[in-house]
């Protein structure tokens, strides 16, 4: 499916040991519809400017970013990631500022364990890896088991077998609030 993402600014959020091909799909994917896509990087690691294959990852700290200015959010896999995020207040803040917003927020595999963190999962059905269905469901989500799953305005995947489906149901749901809210979701 075609969208057109043109001035749509969108985060990945990511901390060290994140999920280099979930990024780099997804930011293809993204890129090719016409957005602009930043990640954002927890922690004072810093990340490399390059992912697989010398593809570039652009690089902000999590601590200068403004969730403001961007559209949407994404939360690609990566256990020691999730693990992190979850547990740094900052970042949480990060997603919750979507959430409060009502901004796309896109989570594959392990990055659905920071939307429970930041109890983005209530009353929402889920797409996670089976071993996150407990946490799912204590947090008051609904685990499903299926590849993707959208409900409002997050989406998740399940694994990274799903991302070129998980992308365009993120892509459009982005479509879809650039669409209701004018020529371009972002506002200064």
């Amino acid at each position: 499916m075609s969208h057109d993402l043109t001035s749509v600014k969108i985060a990945t959020l990511v901390a060290a040991g994140f999920e280099q091909d979930h990024v780099l799909e997804s930011q293809k994917f993204l890129h090719r519809a016409g957005a602009t896509v930043t990640t954002v990087s927890a922690g004072a690691e810093k990340l490399p400017e390059t992912g697989k294959a010398g593809k570039p990852l652009a690089n902000i700290s999590l601590d200068s970013a403004d969730e403001t200015g961007f559209d949407a959010l994404l939360l690609p896999g990566g256990k020691m990631s999730a693990d992190s995020l979850s547990q740094s207040p900052t970042a949480l803040e990060f997603v919750r500022s979507f959430l409060l917003a009502a901004k796309p927020i896109g989570a594959i595999a392990d990055g659905v364990e920071v939307l429970v963190a930041a109890h983005g999962v209530d009353g929402r059905k889920v797409a996670a890896d089976p071993a996150l269905r407990g946490m799912i469901e204590k947090a008051g989500g609904l685990w499903q088991e299926k590849p993707v799953v959208s409900d409002r305005h997050i989406i998740t995947a399940a694994d990274i077998r799903s991302v070129e489906s998980f992308c365009d149901t993120f892509a459009q749901s982005c479509t879809e609030q650039k669409g209701d809210s004018g020529s371009s979701l972002h506002t200064d």
